[in-house]
């Protein structure tokens, strides 16, 4: 099957139109179905409800890759849901953002000693899903921008293949 006409098929002639189409609907299903449902869990983790947690682990985890340093906080905790205790690791509801910073991990580090009482939130529908800070991070927006510039640009795109095709419409009736 051959989309367009002779003179679209050539290398660096592509039609407008269809491509806008397709990156417009390319980003909004990307963003529909990846980017938007784990922001809008992170979120709803600002209204779950909460419990006490002790923490049983408080460490940094350092490890090399392509020639940098990173530093991950591995914080641990227990905490008591209905009766049933549950473990988790989970510092932020969102996914945890990778980092480079020293002074971040030691100050998750800090604010989080082992032994320590800490406010867990849970998730109701899922209590071994767990979090010490909820809401979204700076990291869960990053797809859902993208496929909004992927969604823009395809916007951008059609609007100018239409204007084009009216423009050469236009043209075409004038000379008739």
């Amino acid at each position: 099957m051959r989309f367009g006409n002779v003179t679209t098929r050539r290398p660096g002639n592509a039609n407008p139109i269809t491509l806008g189409t397709i990156f417009a609907l390319v980003g909004a299903a990307i963003f529909f179905f990846f980017a938007l449902p784990p922001l809008q869990y992170s979120n709803s983790s600002k209204s779950w409800p909460i419990v006490q947690g002790i923490v049983t682990r408080s460490e940094i985890d350092v490890w090399s890759s392509n020639g940098r340093t990173h530093y991950e906080p591995k914080i641990a905790y227990t905490y008591i849901v209905d009766g049933k205790k549950y473990t988790s690791s989970q510092i932020e509801a969102g996914d945890p953002a990778p980092d480079n910073n020293v002074t971040h991990a030691k100050r998750l580090q800090a604010e989080y000693p082992v032994d320590s009482e800490v406010t867990v939130y849970y998730d109701p529908e899922l209590p071994e899903s767990a979090a010490l800070q909820p809401g979204s991070n700076g990291i869960d927006y990053l797809p859902a921008a993208m496929c909004g510039i992927f969604f823009l640009v395809g916007l951008i795109t059609l609007y100018q293949g239409l204007k084009a095709r009216k423009r050469a419409a236009e043209e075409k009736n004038a000379y008739n």
